[in-house]
């Protein structure tokens, strides 16, 4: 007796599961990220007034011509000081010339202060020509930031320009969830990893081998249907960032595509899902029947054979 068995491959794809999703989409919305630094108010540095005369009337000296060297002004950021380097002191004053730390007012005019002395300038100082003002200014974003949105396949004029960005989700209830950084290049946000203490920004990427063979990354894009799953585009089509990780599109081509919309009727694409899953118990269960029923007559068989 032939018994014929159909099997049928039964996955997610098959059963047409691989695309359902029941995600709403939140209103996404973004806010630079920014840090205290400091930075030009607008106010020109004025060392006019450090000539010779006023130099030497703060430092005691006498001997030679004094200036400030340059017309230069440095900032410290680190300490919130300005300092200037002087020259021109000879003779016995020769040992008065270096750096020395001055007052700003807040119109600009640099000042030494009475019976100043030599100091040590510190090495971060640099020139500036405006006073300085602790302000808030965007995150700075590294090269190796920007070189990995490119090398994932940004667009290197988009991601050249990227700024760091603290994103906010907020569903059709109202209620607002925060979802960590990114990086909006363009008009699309990439995920990031952002230390606060340090000021080091990552952009997050998937590794993965492509089907020529070759290991290759893309960047992680927050979008999918909700706007905020990390999902990555690899040769034009887009997958989640968590199932693209470490897939090898050379030995396996396939893999599911990240949804793209909500499903309508989800509950229908289950119930059919079901049915066909039911079908197919039911077909097993009629084959193992026949199997049952085989076996019995088998035995029969013996059983007649052997009292013959």
């Amino acid at each position: 007796e032939t018994i014929d068995i159909d099997l049928k491959q039964i996955n997610s794809q098959t059963l047409g599961l691989d695309s359902l999703n029941v995600q709403k989409a939140y209103d996404v919305k973004d806010t630079a990220v920014t840090t205290k630094a400091y930075a030009n108010n607008g106010t020109t540095l004025d060392v006019s007034g450090l000539d010779d005369a006023a130099i030497k009337a703060a430092t005691g000296g006498t001997n030679g011509t004094a200036s400030v060297t340059g017309g230069a002004v440095k900032f410290d950021a680190d300490n919130n000081k300005y300092f200037v380097t002087i020259g021109g002191f000879t003779g016995a004053d020769a040992a008065k010339n270096g750096d020395y730390e001055v007052n700003v007012a807040t119109d600009g005019t640099v000042t030494l202060a009475a019976g100043a002395t030599k100091t040590t300038m510190p090495a971060g100082a640099t020139t500036k020509t405006e006073v300085q003002e602790l302000k808030d200014t965007p995150a700075v974003v590294s090269a190796d930031a920007k070189n990995a949105l490119i090398a994932g396949g940004v667009d290197a004029t988009d991601a050249n320009g990227a700024e760091l960005v603290k994103m906010s989700y907020t569903d059709k209830n109202g209620k607002t969830i925060e979802g960590g950084y990114a990086l909006k290049a363009g008009d699309k946000y990439y995920a990031a990893d952002y230390d606060e203490a340090t000021g080091a920004i990552k952009a997050k990427t998937t590794s993965y081998t492509a089907a020529d063979g070759t290991t290759k990354t893309a960047a992680n894009q927050l979008g999918g249907v909700d706007g905020k799953t990390e999902v990555v585009t690899i040769d034009g089509k887009t997958y989640n960032a968590s199932k693209a990780a470490g897939h090898d599109f050379k030995a396996q081509p396939e893999l599911a595509e990240a949804a793209a919309k909500t499903t309508e009727n989800p509950l229908q694409k289950i119930d059919a899902a079901l049915a066909q899953v039911d079908a197919l118990r039911s077909d097993l269960g009629a084959v193992q029947n026949r199997f049952n029923s085989a076996i019995t007559n088998l035995g029969n068989t013996v059983n007649n054979l052997s009292e013959a």
